[in-house]
């Protein structure tokens, strides 16, 4: 079957299709009959609702429309770019079968692909790699002729050269100047009514401009680039393939990573932090329970009160040895006594507080930067080492809340988990109900600091790229950073509740990492365990490559059978997982080589025993 014409909806169309019957669609009949006028929508291109009205202001002609809100507004505007549902009559259609109309499909480059398959794309390109297969197929876009490029199981165009203004792609992604973009071409999503005889488009893409004055339907540009570039392009190849859009439910578990999903609370995050060797600042208003929260860990935590301590109480004290007549260092108090606490008791956690931080000068707060990052305390070339089973805690007001406060810098927020206290009367019954007695100490064990960022953690940043890597920093939440996600992978492995990230990456990219590790994706365990096939992974592209990514963090004994897994999904993904997985490690790069000599061995003495 091939669709010969395209035209938009009429008046006797939507009464076939019984539109205007039904008051639920007063928004879709009012948006087509404006567009049937002439007349693009307002500066913002789709997603305005026009009604069918024209009227005269002065000499200009307007249309209203109705926006989202339900508010009625004139318009001029005639030239932006526009959507446009078009619509196709069954007797338009060569070798109409109605039993069939699944097989109609037009494919088009619609969709603007992510910018992390998009990097791995341009590096096929710099590489003129032989993933890259030319289809033959070419479309026509904006009076440009592009060729159609195969590669990692995407069918794509690169529409870089198109982008010499600021545009907008069929699928709404804008394009700033000379972005170098590529398009997928998918299937534009059709609908069918048998009643009206008529095929549609079930979706308003954006489609260029109607043309340079009101004028009819028959003459406009919109409707020769319907039936020439659009419709010669689209239907080039008809075909059809069923999509599936999850995996079998028996098949794949949501939660690959084995993590529990219950709330933490901010007590449970101060905890886990302190027991994975993380600094944490206590942020509240003042009379909170800040202190007695941290108490709680450690009734003879060693406090240091910035409130009423000088900047020499903290850092100690230069002077002249008079036996030696050298400089030497006199220890501050605090450090005396968080080392022998330490000393005394080496199998608990030591907690150093510093209460009131934000109250110490900038220049002691850089020291308490270097205490925090370091465990150490520097002072005119003198350095004394915490010992390892001691912990920083921080607490203080906001600068918004006390006139002597002042905003910690941004190296020095950066190196604290953040939880934030937030006293309400039930919370505060729920506290005050506990027998305050029960002091108790956590016991310390070393923490290994050397175990690879969590594998939950390194899938969610490689799908995502640089857009969750780093987050802006508002001085107030937690942004992300490297090294934020490093301290968050220590706490992700002490507890195994992704809730935790919240005081590392704030609470809104918490959610967002939440939902990835929910997503029914493939998992090296259940390759290594047999549980799933080749043959179950959906043919959806999406699924396909988010679940090569996330078999990324396989092991190098273990690797072998991933590859093999892979490789029956299509020679295009086992390229790109080779790629990724070798990187930069000359010893699995070398593994790869010698595998793949080895296949070509084996093939060549199958073709000589022929």
């Amino acid at each position: 079957m091939r669709i010969n014409k395209l035209t938009l909806l009429d008046d006797e169309m939507l009464t076939k299709l019984g539109w205007t019957e039904n008051p639920d669609l007063a928004s879709i009949i009012a948006s087509d009959l404006a567009r049937l006028q002439g007349v693009s929508s307002s500066s913002n291109g789709l997603c305005n609702y026009w009604i069918n009205k024209l009227g005269n202001t002065g000499k200009r002609k307007t249309v209203g429309y109705i926006n989202f809100t339900g508010e009625q507004g004139w318009t001029t505007s005639i030239t932006s770019r526009m959507g446009v549902r078009f619509v196709a009559s069954f007797d338009d259609i060569d070798d109409f079968d109605p039993e069939h109309l699944d097989d109609l499909t037009l494919d088009y480059p619609i969709k603007a692909i992510t910018k992390n398959v998009s990097e791995v794309i341009t590096q096929l390109f710099l590489e003129k790699s032989k993933l890259l297969i030319k289809t033959g197929r070419k479309y026509l876009i904006d009076n440009h002729e592009f060729e159609e490029y195969e590669a990692m199981g995407i069918r794509f165009i690169n529409y870089c050269e198109a982008a010499k203004d600021d545009i907008i792609t069929m699928d709404g992604t804008k394009i700033s100047k000379n972005d170098h973009v590529y398009l997928e071409v998918v299937p534009v999503p059709l609908s069918y009514d048998f009643n009206a005889r008529l095929v549609y488009c079930s979706i308003v893409p954006y489609f260029g401009e109607w043309n340079s004055h009101f004028g009819p339907l028959s003459s406009s540009d919109l409707l020769k680039k319907l039936n020439n570039q659009f419709l010669k392009s689209a239907s080039d190849e008809l075909e059809h393939q069923e999509r599936t859009l999850a995996y079998p439910t028996k098949a794949i578990t949501k939660n690959r990573y084995n993590f529990k999903y219950e709330p933490l609370s901010e007590e449970d995050i101060i905890q886990i932090c302190i027991k994975s060797d993380i600094p944490v600042f206590v942020h509240g208003k003042t009379g909170c329970g800040k202190t007695e929260r941290i108490l709680a860990l450690d009734p003879d935590l060693e406090l240091v009160d910035f409130g009423c301590t000088s900047s020499d109480g903290f850092t100690g004290i230069i002077a002249k040895d008079f036996k030696t007549q050298k400089l030497c260092l006199y220890e501050p108090h605090w450090y005396k006594s968080l080392c022998d606490k330490s000393l005394e008791k080496p199998d608990f956690i030591h907690i150093l507080f510093l209460e009131e931080l934000t109250n110490a000068s900038k220049d002691t707060q850089k020291v308490a930067f270097e205490v925090t990052l370091n465990k150490t305390l520097t002072n005119g070339g003198f350095h004394l080492v915490l010992p390892d089973n001691c912990v920083v805690v921080a607490a203080g007001n906001e600068a918004s809340e006390s006139r002597s406060a002042t905003a910690l810098s941004e190296p020095l927020f950066g190196r604290y988990a953040h939880v934030y206290i937030e006293t309400n009367a039930e919370n505060w019954l729920n506290w005050a109900s506990k027998n305050h007695s029960e002091k108790r100490h956590l016991q310390y064990n070393p923490v290994d600091k050397t175990r690879p960022i969590h594998p939950a953690i390194v899938d969610f940043i490689r799908i995502n790229g640089d857009q969750v890597l780093r987050t802006n920093y508002d001085g107030q939440v937690p942004n992300a950073d490297p090294r934020k996600w490093a301290l968050a992978s220590r706490a992700l492995y002490e507890c195994g509740n992704p809730n935790v990230l919240r005081a590392f990456i704030g609470p809104s990219l918490t959610a967002s990492f939440i939902a990835f590790t929910q997503l029914e994706l493939l998992t090296v365990e259940d390759v290594l365990k047999d549980r799933v096939k080749p043959s179950d992974v959906p043919t959806e592209i999406s699924i396909r490559w988010n679940s090569v990514f996330s078999l990324l963090n396989v092991s190098f004994d273990d690797v072998d059978k991933v590859r093999t897994f892979i490789k029956e999904l299509g020679s295009e993904y086992l390229a790109v997982f080779d790629y990724y997985w070798s990187k930069g490690d000359n010893e699995r790069i070398l593994k790869l080589y010698n595998d793949n000599n080895a296949s070509e061995q084996v093939a060549v003495k199958k073709l000589g025993t022929l």
